[in-house]
């Protein structure tokens, strides 16, 4: 994926560090579907379609959210994905925790699936 924002325009750039791009991969990701992002049908998650199934586990969604990170342009940087799963009366909710982490860096980003 190509992040047009890294690219300088008149010497100034809108993302400038490898940290926010990494942080804007992972929120659009997050928030696009497959079939929005123009010239990549299969870009983006449907997260939500999986509450609904009552055999769901919280490792299934682990497993799903973990390969959708994986296509990502991380530059070198590792991942761990935590999901929880709560109890909703319609359909459940998921907390999902991502950490990234490079040499001593860490940085962490939670997402909340209804």
């Amino acid at each position: 994926m190509v992040d047009f924002s890294l690219y300088k325009k008149n010497g100034l750039s809108t993302i400038n560090t490898e940290v926010d791009l990494l942080i804007q991969q992972v929120d659009l990701l997050f928030d696009t579907t497959p079939t929005e992002v123009l010239g990549d049908e299969y870009f983006g998650t449907s997260y939500d379609k999986y509450l609904y199934d009552t055999r769901l586990s919280a490792e299934n969604l682990k497993s799903i959210v973990s390969k959708d990170i994986s296509s990502l342009n991380l530059m070198g940087w590792n991942y761990d994905v935590d999901v929880y799963l709560l109890q909703g009366t319609e359909q459940d909710i998921a907390i999902i925790d991502i950490t990234f982490s490079k040499g001593i860096e860490k940085i962490r980003k939670t997402y909340k699936i209804l």
